[in-house]
């Protein structure tokens, strides 16, 4: 049971990374948009190939390291699709729940009640939110073997670090954001020393 809910919140963690190296990969190393003219649509288009890229990276590599069947990738690469795609909105809703509450914080004429207001709709966001990705994942274990569930959770833990590192290359900063020593890759997706079964 621990290592689901750690796999969840890996999974979460998860998002908020791929959304953030969509970002930084969509621009170049100085940090400005890639080309030399790139304009909002230009950027906005270049960050969805990013996206979409980075989207059928992790699932390939998902499918290979949970060995998933063909029967299986029908029924679990949908769901893990729906479940980024629930995340990419969620994210965006979030956003916006909060630049309200901040807004709100920001403006000295805004009263108790109304900042309450935002404030319950930004937890009840949390709190469908959560909900909806539990039933997700949920249906994506159904679909697995104890084993290849247990699998996702280092396949997660895996790949939060290799973006995480990916996303510090990209913004120019070149140390690792984890401490410890590197992680050698192991044929069999699972990483040692921290993941070792």
């Amino acid at each position: 049971m621990r290592e689901i809910l750690i796999a969840r919140r890996a999974a979460g963690a998860l998002l908020g990374l791929l959304a953030f190296a969509m970002v930084a990969a969509a621009q170049s190393p100085g940090g400005r948009p890639a080309g030399p003219r790139a304009g909002p649509r230009q950027a906005s288009a270049r960050a969805e190939e990013v996206r979409q890229a980075m989207e059928q990276m992790v699932i390939a590599r998902m499918k290979v390291a949970l060995h998933l069947t063909s029967d299986q990738e029908a029924k679990v690469i949908p769901r893990v699709q729906e479940l980024l795609e629930a995340r990419r909105d969620h994210a965006a809703q979030r956003r916006d729940a909060m630049a309200r509450v901040r807004n709100l914080l920001l403006d000295e004429t805004a009263g108790d009640q109304e900042i309450g207001r935002a404030l319950r709709d930004l937890r009840a966001l949390e709190d469908d939110f959560r909900g909806r990705e539990e039933g997700l994942r949920d249906a994506i274990d159904r679909s697995l073997t104890p084993r290849q569930q247990a699998r996702m959770v280092f396949f997660e833990a895996r790949l939060r670090r290799v973006m995480q590192r990916r996303i510090q290359e990209a913004l120019g900063g070149g140390r690792r954001v984890t401490p410890g020593p590197e992680v050698e890759e192991r044929p069999d997706g699972l990483d040692a020393p921290e993941d070792e079964p």
